[in-house]
């Protein structure tokens, strides 16, 4: 499965031991937060000079 490979490359490259269940919401929290953090600043630095 590619979310165990996933999973166990986050483990080597952090020295951390979560499971798959962890780097699953850990990969998808990060992505949301990501995409907050876009939109926010497009908001702010691209439409105001529109």
């Amino acid at each position: 499965m590619m979310s165990k490979w996933i999973n166990f490359k986050v483990n080597e490259f952090m020295g951390t031991e979560f499971t798959v269940r962890e780097t699953e919401i850990l990969t998808i929290s990060t992505a949301i937060t990501a995409l907050v953090a876009i939109v926010f600043v497009m908001y702010n630095a691209i439409f105001p000079n529109i």
